[in-house]
């Protein structure tokens, strides 16, 4: 069991913390159409894992893929908006990171990524989920999450922290990707009004 792990990789996940898109998350005020790109991409990268990674029959209610692929649908019904085809490099990064790790058989790395990515929609998730559109699935977990989490945590240790840390460099990588995303719609936006004013 991992008694450090959080202490060790803190630094990294303060980091993707800091970034322009991860505090546009929390404000409440996300564009439908960019935290629906952000969905699909957190889609990508937690059906990969999630596939790779091997964790006891009775922790599979800690997984988000399903839950994630229907806010996707929901966010294109409710706001009109088409299945994204392209993606951020990082993406593709992290899939083809995630499929070295499977083909090494290297679960204990795959552990790694869970932690970062699954603890952190068990503690902030609810947060989040009051900020954003939608109804925000993927941060809903059935049955009682302390458990859960206590579960989990025994299939930890402190020497998953160097393969968290370059968990927490894919999520800040994505977060600068959709930070200049998020940029270009409000220079449409910009645009938009300007041309509307002068007409």
């Amino acid at each position: 069991m991992s008694l450090k792990l959080k202490e060790l990789t803190w630094a990294h996940h303060q980091a993707a913390e800091r970034r322009a898109f991860a505090k546009v998350l929390l404000s409440g005020k996300i564009d439908p159409k960019l935290y629906h790109k952000f969905l699909t991409c957190q889609y990508m990268n937690y059906n990969v894992l999630e596939q790779a990674v091997i964790i006891p029959p009775n922790l599979n209610r800690i997984k988000r893929a399903r839950r994630i692929f229907e806010d996707i649908r929901e966010l294109e019904r409710a706001y009109n908006l088409s299945p994204t085809g392209e993606f951020p490099q990082s993406v593709y990064d992290y899939e083809q990171h995630i499929w070295k790790l499977q083909e090494e058989e290297n679960n204990h790395a795959l552990l790694a990524h869970m932690y970062v990515r699954h603890f952190g929609e068990l503690h902030g998730g609810q947060m989040i989920k009051k900020k954003i559109p939608g109804n925000g699935l993927m941060y809903e977990f059935e049955g009682d999450t302390k458990e859960l989490i206590e579960k989990f945590r025994e299939l930890l240790d402190d020497d998953m922290a160097e393969e968290a840390k370059k968990c927490f460099d894919f999520a800040s990588q994505l977060f600068d990707e959709l930070s200049k995303e998020m940029q270009g719609l409000l220079h449409l936006k910009l645009v938009f009004i300007i041309c509307n004013d002068n007409m």
